[in-house]
């Protein structure tokens, strides 16, 4: 095990990796900044824990107030999952249930840290309950992270609600009201602007803002210009992604995206975080549209609460067609996760280095 406590070290040029190692190392170092290499300066513990397999509660939780949205982004992967939506039941009163039961699961040094409120397909401040739950987790100590389309902001936001959240994440992806429009079906790009213009300058010290953007053949060439409006508002930080359900147009624009992004990153060097998810290699080549014969660790750290109150595995497998671990407003967050059901699921953790690092073995 001692040798996870020095991965960082593999990134020393004087040391003769195996090939394990190597593949580890390039493990550690994907995305922008690198997700991995977070998760192991921040939660080594954690992870070691896991490796020894031990039954302990995932860091982080993801809360899906609804099911429905407001807008109809051309990129959304769950446009397609529309007739598969789940039940709505989050109201105020199983809010406090979820939270209640949330809290209640302890396991020595470790619990659940961070609720995120998000959706696969849906926007969480359609549900106003959501607020309430805000106040809720806040209240028990939690590090609350809200993702939204940015689109109600003014409708919910009041400050002394919104102060309170450490991370607030909008999808704007757009730099005018016509691709906003092209993009999502109705207008919204003004008022999304403001709110967040207002909600900054309202803010405390810790509410940390950013800005997400899907690159699709509609918002290519405004890359920079929204990241310079972004700037001037200031927010945190900005993320490019790329349209994973149209990969023949983004292999076809894969040299401008690059170029583009390139000019936005000049930006970092004043105030604003330009960060871009995937590598110039990865926009070109076809690895980042299909996960085939990929495995997923992170079902360790994270989980999901659906609209319909059931615990899932994953924030983006929560439809119909998905098996959950079974309703929270009837079991605890104890007897879901580690239920039978939940264990026999448990085969996604990556082999390579990891698995080496845990019998003893180099190579």
């Amino acid at each position: 095990m001692k040798q996870i406590n020095s991965a960082i070290a593999l990134e020393n040029p004087k040391i003769n990796l195996t090939k394990n190692q190597k593949r580890f190392q390039k493990f550690l170092n994907r995305g922008t900044p690198p997700y991995e290499k977070i998760l192991l300066k921040y939660h080594e513990k954690r992870i070691l824990a896991i490796l020894k397999g031990e039954i302990i509660p995932p860091q982080e939780l993801e809360i899906q107030p609804s099911s429905k949205c407001n807008l109809k982004c051309t990129h959304c992967f769950g446009k397609t999952l529309t007739n598969k939506n789940l039940e709505n039941k989050i109201g105020e009163k199983e809010m406090e249930i979820l939270a209640e039961r949330i809290n209640n699961y302890k396991e020595g040094d470790f619990e659940i840290e961070s609720v995120k409120f998000c959706g696969t397909t849906g926007e969480p401040l359609i549900n106003p309950a959501m607020i309430h739950g805000i106040n809720l987790f806040k209240d028990l100590g939690k590090n609350i992270v809200v993702f939204t389309n940015g689109l109600y902001l003014d409708k919910f936001y009041q400050g002394k609600k919104y102060s309170d959240i450490n991370r607030l994440n909008v999808s704007l992806d757009a730099g005018s009201e016509r691709t906003f429009m092209n993009l999502k079906g109705r207008v919204g790009f003004s008022r999304t602007v403001k709110s967040l213009g207002e909600l900054i300058e309202k803010r405390n010290g810790k509410l940390k803002v950013n800005v997400s953007y899907v690159i699709s053949e509609k918002n290519t060439k405004e890359i920079v210009k929204t990241t310079k409006l972004m700037d001037d508002l200031g927010v945190d930080e900005i993320r490019f992604r790329v349209d994973i359900t149209n990969p023949e147009k983004i292999h076809a624009l894969s040299g401008l995206i690059i170029s583009e992004l390139n000019k936005a990153k000049d930006y970092s060097k004043k105030h604003i975080k330009v960060a871009s998810v995937y590598s110039p290699n990865e926009i070109k080549e076809d690895s980042i549209f299909h996960s085939h014969g990929k495995r997923c660790f992170t079902q360790h750290l994270w989980a999901c609460v659906g609209p319909d109150c059931n615990l899932y595995a994953c924030g983006h497998r929560t439809y119909h067609g998905i098996e959950s671990y079974g309703s929270l407003l009837d079991n605890s967050f104890k007897e879901l996760w580690t239920s039978e059901k939940r264990l026999a699921n448990l085969k996604n953790l990556p082999m390579t280095f990891l698995d080496s690092i845990k019998n003893g073995k180099n190579n």
